[in-house]
């Protein structure tokens, strides 16, 4: 907030945020993620939900944390949620085991595995990663990668274990068109409880012309969905600029989600799956084809920072979901 210098909020609103988590048994001790939420945005809400009663209450109460080491790997997920589309593996490092189609392989198989692929292709590390860290695209050209000129074994080098080599998702033309260097995905917030799976928030995340990652935290913007799945007409960066059209020229309120309803339906039933979890932030890209295919899942290190172009990350599960979180503490 002083980097930015945002503006402080005003004496009755702050008032209003304290008394609307009292009233809820919160003790909210600052109000500085409403400030720095309405300084972006220009929006205040009471019930925008602060880091730190979600990290440190929501998040561990309404999620096992015995499960988060070995559920977390990214590598897993193949096995969990195999019924559902995802990125084709090429290779898989598990603790230091080359992997391919679920077998023990080679280095020297694996090496031949990626040759043989004529498109890009990413990797990316499969335990305690985020933001985007580590994520590459690279091409096989004259059998070295076109990521520094590496050869494949001293690109498996740089990762040690636990990684994935995946064939790059070609996205679908409205996503495309927005910044084709990276692979734009929807971040979805789902909830879980006795009635089923609800969609609480949803964002589209575009990523920096150049870049080939969508994170918010790499110079990637933030931009809400409605619930037809058209986008709102702003977006927001790291910054705190708003912008109404990307760097390719495209304005966002013209843009509109493919088979967002098919996304919707994906991400309720994959959260079934994995009911150890009641809050999960899916990231999900759309392919050539219009399909929804699942990138990744998240439920320990929850950026919530969506809030700023989605509105209150609870939505009509706040009072719900904070009195569920009381009454476990």
């Amino acid at each position: 907030m002083k980097k930015k210098n945002l503006p402080k909020l005003s004496k009755q609103e702050i008032k209003e945020a304290k008394l609307f988590f009292k009233a809820r048994g919160y003790t909210l001790k600052n109000t500085y993620w409403h400030r720095y939420y309405k300084g972006i945005n220009g929006e205040f809400h009471k019930d925008y939900i602060p880091y730190d009663i979600f990290n440190p209450k929501i998040n561990p109460m309404l999620n096992q944390r015995r499960q988060w080491p070995a559920l977390l790997d990214k590598n897993f997920t193949y096995n969990l949620f195999k019924e559902f589309n995802q990125p084709k593996r090429i290779v898989q490092n598990i603790n230091g085991f080359y992997y391919i189609d679920d077998k023990i392989v080679s280095l020297k198989k694996v090496v031949e595995a990626c040759q043989a692929i004529k498109g890009k292709l990413i990797i990316k590390p499969t335990v305690g990663t985020g933001g985007g860290k580590m994520v590459n695209a690279f091409s096989i050209v004259n059998a070295k990668t076109t990521y520094k000129d590496y050869s494949i074994e001293k690109l498996f080098g740089l990762y040690k274990k636990d990684f994935v080599v995946q064939e790059f998702l070609e996205q679908c033309d409205v996503l495309k068109s927005l910044n084709p260097s990276s692979l734009n995905t929807l971040r979805v917030v789902s909830y879980l409880n006795n009635n089923g799976a609800h969609i609480l928030n949803s964002v589209l995340r575009i990523g920096k012309l150049g870049n080939t990652t969508d994170n918010f935290s790499t110079g990637g913007l933030f931009c809400g969905i409605l619930d037809n799945g058209a986008l709102k007409g702003k977006g927001y960066s790291p910054k705190g600029n708003i912008v109404t059209e990307t760097s390719t020229g495209v304005h966002l309120k013209d843009c509109k989600i493919p088979n967002y309803e098919k996304v919707q339906d994906m991400i309720k039933s994959m959260h079934y799956v994995v009911p150890y979890f009641k809050i999960i932030s899916w990231d999900i890209g759309i392919n050539k084809y219009d399909e929804p295919f699942l990138i990744e899942y998240n439920t320990h290190r929850q950026g919530i920072d969506l809030q700023i172009a989605a509105g209150p990350l609870l939505g009509d599960f706040t009072d719900e979901i904070l009195a569920l979180t009381l009454r476990r503490s």
